[in-house]
């Protein structure tokens, strides 16, 4: 949930509204780079592949994943593939203006920590090293917001290692490769897969509902009215 609110993946909300109320009107307010393509719109397929951000690859996991049992595990390893460019010497000082990648769950983790303090990244970064955007929460906080990760998701890409897991997915006519080289943590963090439903997981899932509750209340309201 950390992740999430920081990330402020808040248009999921209109995508969830779209799903839960189909109509033109819902879906003019969904994130252009959710809406549905005409192939998921003719093929039956499981709700959590709608929730990843690039078209071709919806339709290719709906093609050769739709009756995957392991489809939410491949869901995870998407979002824990979402990485921005960035040129290294704006985030680490006396290096080169090479172009790298960074993934955005190492990044975002170290904001969770932060709170809602914000800071202005021109003040923090360059870092003294590359370890340091990643284990100093100050460091972390400048570069999520110098790099506008929590801008929604029009500049993300994918780690390239994704494709190398799942080779299948790759479309070499879509830009949504990252390009340039890894800059990344000792130990990466990826989101668990999900597990046996204990009290912490439904609990989890429970504020997750609770939230997009909130944001659906004046929709049902007004769908109820009519």
């Amino acid at each position: 949930m950390a992740w999430y609110a920081k990330t402020k993946f808040h248009h999921i909300v209109d995508l969830t509204t779209w799903q839960l109320y189909p109509c033109l009107e819902t879906l003019e307010k969904v994130e252009e780079q959710y809406r549905p393509t005409l192939f998921q719109l003719q093929h039956e397929h499981p709700r959590v592949i709608d929730w990843i951000p690039f078209p071709s690859l919806r339709d290719r996991l709906i093609r050769l994943h739709s009756a995957n049992p392991q489809i939410d595990q491949i869901f995870c390893d998407v979002v824990s593939s979402y990485t921005v460019e960035a040129c290294l010497a704006d985030l680490v000082s006396e290096e080169p203006k090479t172009r790298v990648y960074i993934r955005v769950l190492d990044v975002a983790m170290g904001v969770a920590n932060m709170g809602n303090k914000t800071i202005d990244p021109h003040t923090i970064l360059p870092a003294p090293d590359a370890e340091s955007l990643f284990s100093l929460p100050e460091c972390a906080q400048a570069a999520f917001k110098l790099l506008n990760m929590d801008h929604g998701v029009t500049q993300y890409k994918l780690d390239p290692s994704f494709f190398g897991t799942y080779p299948e997915l790759f479309d070499p006519e879509e830009d949504i490769v990252a390009r340039g080289a890894p800059l990344r943590p000792n130990i990466q963090t990826r989101l668990p897969y999900p597990g046996r439903l204990d009290n912490l997981t439904f609990q989890t899932y429970r504020s997750f509902m609770e939230f997009h509750a909130l944001a659906l209340a004046p929709l049902q309201t007004s769908t109820e009215f009519i």
